[in-house]
C-alpha cells in the first residue's frame, strides 16, 4: 500500500502530512512527518482535530515537523498541541563558480562506496551521530537514532539517486558522503560523518574539500547541505569554507506518553 497522504485545507488551516515507512521499523511503530503548515485563521486549533484523529487512526509514535524559523504562529499552534522543538537547522551553501580549492595536496582519496567497505561504515554511521534529532529528543531511545542512520547507509550503497563515497588517507577510511545531484545543479549532501577515531585530528577541512572537489568535477554548480545548530564544530567549518547560510528551520517532535524512554 502506499504511504498515507492527507491534508487540511481550511479557511484557518492549511496542512499536509503522510507516513514515514522508512523509520517504522527502526521504531517500532508508525511514524508521521508533516510536510506543509500554515495558520490562517483563528480557528486553526480547532482544525487540528483532524490531523489527531488521523494520527491517532495509524497509532503513530512520533510525528516530526520542520519550519521556517519566522514561523512563530505555527510553532505555538504546534506546542499547544504537545510538539516541541527539538533543533535549529542550518542549511550551508557553496556556489562552486571560481571556488578556489587551494593546496589540492591536502586533498583525500574519494571513491564510491563498495560491498566491502560496509562494515566500516556502518560502525562509523552507528557512532559518528551525536547531535542528530532522534538522539537529541530525551522521550525517544537512542539507539534508534543509530539503527536509523546504519539503515540509511546501508540503503544508499545501491540507490537509484542517491551515492555513497568514501573518503580516505592511504589505506585507512576516514568519513563517508551520501550525495545527490539534483537537476537543478545542486550536489545535496544528504549524510557526512567523519570516523571517531580520526576526528580532532586535522580532516575535517580535508574531507568536504575533496569532496567540494568530487561536486565539482561531477558537474555540479553548487553544493547544498543541513546541519544541526548544535554541530558547533561542523557548523563552523562550513563557515571557513566560504559557505553561506540559507534561512534556517526549526524541528518539533510529538511523541505518545507510551512510547516515550523510560
Amino acid at each position: 500500500m502506499p504511504p498515507m497522504s492527507e491534508q487540511i485545507n481550511s479557511p484557518a488551516l492549511s496542512m499536509a502530512w503522510s507516513l514515514a515507512p522508512w523509520d517504522e521499523p527502526v521504531c517500532g511503530f508508525p511514524v508521521i512527518q508533516i510536510t506543509g503548515m500554515q495558520v490562517l485563521g483563528p480557528n486553526a486549533s480547532a482544525e487540528m482535530l483532524q490531523f489527531e484523529q488521523a494520527r491517532d487512526a495509524v497509532a503513530a509514535g512520533l510525528v516530526s515537523c520542520r519550519l521556517p524559523h519566522d514561523r512563530l504562529t505555527e510553532s505555538m499552534l504546534l506546542e499547544d498541541h504537545g510538539f516541541r522543538f527539538i533543533e535549529m537547522i542550518y542549511a550551508p551553501e557553496l556556489a562552486l563558480t571560481n571556488f578556489d580549492v587551494g593546496d589540492k595536496l591536502a586533498l583525500l582519496s574519494v571513491r564510491r562506496a563498495c560491498e566491502d567497505d560496509m562494515p566500516t561504515l556502518l560502525e562509523i554511521a552507528r557512532t559518528a551521530f551525536n547531535n542528530e534529532r532522534f538522539k537529541m529528543d530525551p522521550r525517544l531511545d537512542p539507539g534508534i537514532s543509530d539503527q536509523r542512520f546504519q539503515n540509511w547507509v546501508a540503503s544508499s550503497l545501491h540507490h537509484a539517486a542517491q551515492e555513497l563515497y568514501v573518503i580516505s588517507d592511504g589505506s585507512r577510511i576516514v568519513a563517508f558522503f551520501v550525495v545527490e545531484l539534483l537537476n537543478d545543479g545542486t550536489c545535496y549532501w544528504h549524510l557526512n560523518a567523519v570516523a571517531p577515531d580520526a576526528q580532532g585530528k586535522g580532516y575535517g577541512r580535508r574531507v568536504w574539500l575533496s569532496m567540494v572537489m568530487q561536486a565539482a568535477d561531477a558537474g555540479a554548480q553548487r553544493v547544498r547541505t543541513s546541519i544541526a545548530a548544535r554541530n558547533h564544530r561542523v557548523l563552523n567549518l562550513y563557515a571557513r569554507l566560504g559557505f553561506t547560510f540559507l534561512p534556517p528551520s526549526m524541528t518539533f517532535h510529538w511523541v505518545r506518553t507510551i512510547f516515550k524512554r523510560q
